[in-house]
Parts: structure tokens; C-alpha cells; sequence
């Protein structure tokens, strides 16, 4: 929805009032510090864009992927070259956990036991995807990995989010405004900073588009009987 020219300015308002971008979510104060995290929901091809862009302005984030989307296949031979590629310019890789997909939350640990062998990892924290019911109990670790919903994460720092497409200069602004900034995690996921549009259904039209072509493509590929015309 607002592009990459967009993110570009929202990279320059951060750098500009001497706040620092960082990947460390151990640190013990986070003063003038922005946690800067993506959950790749829709697209590992458009995460890559992002980490593209933000390597050339010499910024590491953290992407949170997820094993068990409907949208894509973490673990596709092309999607684990992708996010290979993205830990290798320097960002966070980590898993962003569906709790509402397994009926035991143990199964949390079959997904982080995968996700760290495939990309020669170690999880410290991950993200919780819609953590409604989640947050009601949000301090609880789940087996000893911090989550981005946890208190000091969550309620210690300034949170801001784009879901949904929410707009977040306003957020920023106010943010910058505050004399003793305490630090910030911000939330902004690929689709919406990649895709130019009026909104953020235009936007996700626009991908719906260019996965129709993609999917097309495959099934040729995969299946010779296939007529394109």
C-alpha cells in the first residue's frame, strides 16, 4: 500500500532523530532503540524485497516466518533459498507460531526443532500470528522462548503496528515527540511496503494478481497436459 519510497522515508524519520535499529532482543535497555520486526504473512518474495532494500541502507530487522500458512511453503526448495539469503544479509530469521493450528502447544516444539535444523539456527524469540486468546496469559514463555507480545517487549517499550494496513507516521510522529523515548518495537510486514496502491485492498489484489500468474506458470510446469491457451 505505501511502497518502498514510503519505507524509505519512514528509515530516514528513524535515522534522523538518532534512534538506532537493532536485531538484539536481549538487550537490557532499549532507550532511543527500535526493535524492528516483519511478520511475512503472505509473501517470502516481497520479505526478500525488504531485506534487500534495508541491506543496502545497512539496516538489520527480524523476519518471523510461519510453517504452517496457507499462503506458502516455508519449506519449498525456492522459499528455503529465500530466507537463507535473507538471514546471509545480516537479519534475524525466526518462526512466527500459529498456536490456534495444533490442539497441544508441544507441537511448538516440532516447528522450532524443523525450523532451526532447515536453517542452521538458534531461536531466542518468536512471534505469536493473531494472539487474541494468546494474550491473556501473554507473559507465559512458550517452552523458554521469549515471544514480541511479552511485557517487556509488549508494555515496557512503545508498540506500533501497520496491521491491517494501519497507517503508522502518526504513531511515529507522536513517538518522536516524547522526551524520554523508552524505546520501540515496530511491526511492519512486507506486503504493504512493496506494493504501491490506494489501499489495502488494492494492494493485496495486486499480489492475488501476480500469484494467479505464478500459480498458472506452475501448474504448466508440473503438468504437461495442461493447455495455457
Amino acid at each position: 500500500m505505501f511502497g518502498l519510497k514510503n519505507y524509505k522515508k519512514i528509515i530516514k524519520i528513524i535515522n534522523s532523530n538518532n534512534l538506532t535499529i537493532t536485531k538484539n532482543w536481549n538487550k537490557k535497555n532499549y532507550k532511543n532503540n527500535v526493535l524492528l520486526r516483519h511478520d511475512v504473512d503472505f509473501s517470502i518474495e516481497l520479505a526478500l524485497l525488504i531485506a534487500e532494500f534495508e541491506f543496502k541502507h545497512k539496516i538489520q530487522s527480524t523476519y518471523f516466518f510461519m510453517c504452517s500458512s496457507n499462503m506458502y511453503n516455508l519449506f519449498s526448495k525456492e522459499n528455503i533459498k529465500i530466507v537463507k539469503t535473507i538471514k546471509n544479509l545480516g537479519h534475524k530469521i525466526s518462526l512466527h507460531f500459529d498456536p490456534t493450528v495444533h490442539i497441544s502447544q508441544k507441537s511448538f516444539l516440532i516447528e522450532k526443532n524443523i525450523f532451526e535444523k532447515i536453517f542452521n539456527v538458534k531461536l531466542d524469540i518468536i512471534s505469536i500470528h493473531r494472539p487474541n486468546k494468546f494474550l491473556l496469559n501473554k507473559e507465559s514463555s512458550l517452552f523458554g522462548i521469549s515471544h514480541t507480545y511479552q511485557k517487556k517487549y509488549f508494555d515496557e517499550l512503545n508498540y506500533i503496528s501497520d496491521s491491517a494496513g494501519k497507517e503508522v507516521f502518526k504513531p511515529l510522529k507522536n513517538f518522536l515527540k516524547k522526551r524520554n523515548r523508552i524505546g520501540l518495537q515496530l511491526l511492519l510486514h512486507p506486503i504493504w511496503w512493496t506494493i504501491k496502491s490506494k489501499s489495502p485492498t488494492d494492494s493485496l489484489n495486486k499480489w492475488i494478481k501476480h500469484n494467479t500468474k505464478f500459480i498458472t506458470s506452475e501448474v504448466a510446469i508440473n503438468c504437461k497436459t495442461y493447455n495455457l491457451s
